[in-house]
């Protein structure tokens, strides 16, 4: 099986986009955007995980079974994340006993 041939200009477009991507991550960081400098942060580290992904560990140039495979494994992720939110927001909303 013969490995992808990327180009270094491909890598240098991804390296910067991650190095702007890390500069803006912590430009958000100083600013009061409340409940937004969280979702901001999640979005902008997914955009960052994908790059690396799709570019530096050449998931873009596999086969469709590996694309598969990640795609499951971040349904999987999402499962877990979506059941554990679950389990932290409605901690409150069943009575205790002796209270």
């Amino acid at each position: 099986m013969s490995q992808p041939t990327v180009s270094i200009k491909t890598y240098t477009f991804t390296w910067l986009a991650l190095l702007g991507l890390t500069l803006l991550t912590s430009l958000i960081g100083l600013l009061d955007l409340g409940l937004f400098n969280l979702v901001t942060a999640i979005v902008i580290a997914g955009i960052k995980a994908s790059l690396i992904a799709f570019f530096f560990m050449h998931a873009f140039y596999e086969s469709k079974l590996v694309r598969v495979v990640l795609a499951g494994g971040v349904l999987w992720f999402l499962i877990l994340i979506s059941l554990t939110l679950g389990d932290y927001l409605t901690r409150g909303l069943l009575p205790f006993p002796g209270k």
